[in-house]
């Protein structure tokens, strides 16, 4: 399982946003058989156990061996450095025997010791993995060794998809964690030039053969580069020194086709959501006015009725996007509430709701019963020119409703620093990378504790009826045995989420990537990371 983050960091996390970078060119000359593409910023870490940001998981998902691998295709579950696994009956107790002759990059051996102490690892508190929260009670998890090759979890209770779980947690070698320059993956961190490029070098003892016997990875290294400048991107893409694009922005999509038409790649509707939110935390150096409109439910969903979804998809992602109401896209067939009601487009409802909550027009100027106009800012990230063009036509929508917005766009430290410090701010419009189909990886969202609980993070008591209701439903669906109940607890959820408003959901935007053509085992895939989830089988066309 994967956990939902803001492609900030997301959180859950998951917010993309891009650091600066001063080269016009390649960060670094490409070796003899080195994969190339980008990456928006440095990541927090690479410390495996610590990953809360996007460009963060992905250098752990190139590097980190793991006892069980989500195939991104089949959507299935595949032994990795396990050789067979099992689950019991009440699903407390996960099994796993591994594969014989496992090494880790630097040549010593990995045995079940290993395995047990990076389990035990990411449980610890002082440790703070994101992936803790997804074993619901983890202080209660205890990890037994019987031999070198059995390694055996007790749950003091069942986790939905517990075998996902297990793709999130990198083996390291017992008592000494390298920061992913000693792996049991495929790649190993060789080299880092902060705000220029992270250059990852093949594992010489990675493990796992092709269906001939041939060893993998077959690329000799991957160099990831920290560009901001998407133009600059496409250019060196165009000339072949980059090998993909993932999620390619959809202004340049056409462009890119025009030129080179069997390089791009729209898989239509992804699981991601793109969304804004109020800041609603008690803590938040916000005036009592802003508190109490951010605070009301018929504020909330006045605003996302005072919304043009179809103008949102149809200008900012030039119709690579479908209009959304909900945290579950329809293309989750398995999730989706069908039967979900939404506050769909309605200026004239919007207006009437906000009559009734005591707002009133004074002119053109919206104003509360005690007479205070009523305007905020939107921030969002620099270098998304969807976001920002999104963000501007919601300023024109609900400026037809008497209410002024300003739209600030903000480099990556200065966002994470109002986002997840300061709290200094009143909306706010990002995107949620939801990289499992299942609701269960939304855990660390949904839970009112979390710290990725966006619009009021880290509550030490749900701070309303409805968050308590919300999370007596996602521990259901996390808890249950049968599917039917969690589907029950997911729908609900889905509605409450609807009735609230807490995030405003906007667009569903498409998987649109760019794959070179002399990129040889590319199969894309909604589920992040779409281009590249089966790296070790990648290589440039005419290398080994």
């Amino acid at each position: 399982m994967q956990v939902s983050r803001f492609a900030i960091p997301l959180v859950a996390a998951a917010l993309i946003a891009l650091s600066a970078t001063a080269c016009i060119g390649q960060a670094a000359p490409r070796l003899p058989g080195e994969l190339a593409w980008t990456i928006g910023y440095d990541p927090k870490t690479f410390d495996p156990a610590k990953v809360d940001d996007q460009e963060s998981e992905l250098v752990r998902y190139l590097t980190a061996g793991v006892l069980l691998r989500f195939n991104r295709s089949t959507q299935k579950v595949e032994s990795q450095l396990a050789e067979s696994w099992s689950l019991s009956a009440d699903g407390r107790t996960v099994a796993f025997k591994l594969r014989t002759g496992l090494a880790f990059s630097d040549g010593s051996g990995l045995t079940a010791k290993d395995a047990a102490w990076s389990i035990r690892r990411v449980l610890l508190p002082a440790t703070g993995a994101p992936v803790a929260e997804e074993f619901l009670s983890a202080a209660g998890v205890t990890v037994e060794t019987p031999d070198e090759r059995t390694v055996i979890v007790h749950l003091p209770q069942r986790v939905i998809g517990i075998g996902k779980v297990f793709d999130e947690i990198a083996i390291e070698p017992a008592e000494r964690a390298s920061e992913g320059r000693v792996t049991a993956g495929p790649f190993v961190v060789a080299d880092y030039r902060r705000s220029q490029y992270v250059r990852l070098r093949r594992n010489p003892h990675y493990s796992e053969p092709d269906s001939k016997g041939a060893g993998l990875p077959y690329a000799a290294g991957i160099r990831l580069d920290i560009l901001d400048n998407h133009e600059q991107e496409i250019r060196l893409f165009e000339r072949g020194e980059y090998d993909v694009i993932d999620s390619l922005p959809p202004d340049y999509f056409g462009l890119l086709k025009q030129k080179i038409p069997n390089a791009v790649r729209d898989l239509g509707p992804s699981l991601n959501t793109e969304q804004m939110w109020f800041n609603q935390s008690p803590g938040a150096p916000l005036p009592q006015w802003e508190e109490a409109w951010f605070q009301s439910q018929a504020f909330r969903v006045a605003i996302s009725r005072a919304i043009h979804r179809a103008d949102l998809a149809r200008i900012a992602y030039e119709g690579h996007a479908t209009p959304a109401y909900s945290f579950i896209s329809p293309a989750d067939c398995a999730w989706y509430n069908q039967a979900i009601t939404v506050p769909h487009e309605d200026v004239p409802a919007a207006k009437a709701a906000l009559a009734r909550a005591g707002f009133r027009l004074n002119g053109a100027v919206l104003e509360d019963a005690a007479g205070h106009a009523v305007k905020f800012s939107i921030l969002t990230n620099e270098g998304n020119a969807a976001r920002f063009k999104m963000a501007t036509l919601i300023q024109e929508d609900l400026k037809a409703i008497g209410i002024q917005v300003t739209v600030v766009a903000l480099d990556f430290p200065a966002l994470i620093e109002r986002l997840m410090h300061t709290q200094d701010y009143e909306a706010c419009l990002l995107g949620l990378e939801n990289v499992d189909p299942d609701p269960n990886a939304m855990m660390n969202v949904w839970l009112s504790s979390s710290p990725n609980h966006q619009w009021n993070p880290s509550e030490k008591t749900p701070a309303t009826a409805w968050e308590a209701e919300i999370d007596r439903a996602m521990n259901v669906q996390a808890g249950s045995l049968k599917d039917a109940e969690r589907k029950r607890a997911v729908d609900r959820v889905q509605q409450i989420v609807a009735d609230q408003q807490p995030f405003i959901y906007l667009v569903y935007p498409n998987a649109l990537y760019a794959v070179s053509p002399k990129l040889e085992g590319v199969q894309p895939a909604v589920l992040e990371p779409g281009l590249v989830w089966n790296i070790e089988k990648l290589r440039l066309e005419g290398t080994r």
